[in-house]
């Protein structure tokens, strides 16, 4: 691949300069039909929403209410899994020990 004739590879090198050049104006090309067809809406930041002090505190407090009413319920189905497993725990304990005192008991071998 690599010749040793010098205008051959400064050749080469010009051609891929040229290559090169001609992919990023294609892609600069693109970019701006991109944005020339993307409307305004569309492409606007969370930021730049023209939301008026007020109706953004309120956004802040609904979402952070929002953010503790899931935590509360986290919370509770927890609490209400534990107790649930706590007396099937000990329903299972006393059926254990039931059976264990109707062997040693009442059966005879």
């Amino acid at each position: 691949m690599n010749s040793p004739d010098p205008k051959a590879r400064e050749l080469r090198h010009k051609k891929q300069q040229l290559r090169k050049r001609q992919q990023e104006i294609q892609l600069s090309e693109l970019a701006a039909e991109i944005d020339r067809s993307v409307p305004a809406y569309i492409t606007r930041k969370y930021d730049e929403q023209p939301n008026s002090q007020t109706n953004s505190k309120l956004q802040q407090w609904r979402r952070k209410i929002a953010a503790t009413t899931q935590f509360a319920g986290i919370i509770i189905a927890v609490v209400i899994t534990v107790c649930i497993a706590s007396w099937l725990a000990t329903a299972l304990i006393v059926a254990g020990i039931a059976l264990i005192a109707y062997q040693t008991l009442f059966e005879e071998d």
